[in-house]
């Protein structure tokens, strides 16, 4: 054909010219697809998905805040985008955490800090047919609690179970927490806006939960607590040299910031994990 010739693309029905539809892409000379040609097209498109991916994973482990960066200065094509990247590695870390046996209790309702019993446990205890006199609130909490037991045994190990199966929500809703904590450290940056921030922490979840994969697999007590304390100085020292390298602090603020980021978002965290353990205790 000639270079001007007019064609209507057969994908979105835009009138194009060359071999490529410049509205959506696809090409505007399609033939009948052979067999072959299927499976060496298909070859051809998962290679490159294999080598985006491993080039995505390298930058990712090796050079703290490279895909950020690059993000922001829109070289988006070489990697892959920071949502499919966390909502891949994310899926892989759920899936493998809930086919495990459950080995950790992420709230106790059992005991409180002295090492009593709880008001419902300790109601419950008194008199298991009538709710204790004490103050409504401590008598709307035991009533909610023994419909939980009535209804799914223990109450402690069934919040400990809702909370695990919904984790990755609590953690998808953390990313806009952190990025409305990087956004307040570095607030004199007129520059940088809450979805750049946003973007920074969708790579820092995806490192964390590609690191803290090996929590799912069954090594000793000893083994494993080794390799937690280790994975912990590693996700901090990333964090550190990734501020350092997106923001360009300095070693010391880097340092302090990491600092600050980490007590900020571990106590929102436990926050909304005790809240959202309220709103199940509640719904009951």
């Amino acid at each position: 054909m000639s270079h001007n010739e007019t064609l209507v693309c057969p994908n979105c029905g835009f009138h194009a010219t060359g071999n490529y539809c410049s509205q959506c892409g696809q090409e505007t000379h399609l033939h009948k697809e052979t067999f072959w040609g299927l499976v060496t097209h298909f070859i051809g498109h998962y290679f490159h998905y294999d080598s985006k991916f491993w080039q995505t994973m390298k930058a990712l482990w090796f050079s703290p805040g490279k895909l950020t960066v690059a993000y922001w200065n829109k070289q988006r094509m070489r990697y892959i985008s920071p949502v499919s990247l966390y909502i891949f590695i994310s899926a892989v870390y759920f899936l493998l955490a809930l086919s495990m046996p459950s080995k950790r209790t992420l709230v106790d309702f059992k005991e409180n800090k002295t090492g009593k019993d709880t008001v419902a446990e300790a109601q419950t205890k008194t008199n298991s047919l009538t709710v204790a006199t004490g103050s409504k609130f401590d008598q709307y909490v035991t009533s909610k609690f023994r419909k939980i037991e009535e209804r799914h045994g223990d109450y402690n190990d069934f919040l400990n179970e809702t909370i695990t199966h919904n984790l990755p929500k609590i953690f998808f809703f953390m990313i806009p927490v952190m990025a409305l904590i990087l956004k307040l450290l570095f607030i004199r940056r007129k520059t940088t806006f809450f979805v750049d921030h946003a973007i920074f922490a969708l790579h820092y979840h995806s490192f964390w939960f590609s690191l803290f994969l090996i929590e799912n697999f069954p090594f000793s007590k000893g083994l494993q607590g080794t390799l937690y304390a280790i994975s912990f100085f590693i996700a901090g020292y990333y964090m550190v040299r990734a501020i350092h390298n997106v923001y360009g602090a300095k070693w010391g603020r880097a340092i302090l910031n990491t600092f600050v980021l980490g007590i900020s978002y571990a106590i929102l965290l436990g926050v909304i994990m005790l809240i959202y353990a309220l709103l199940v205790v509640m719904s009951v």
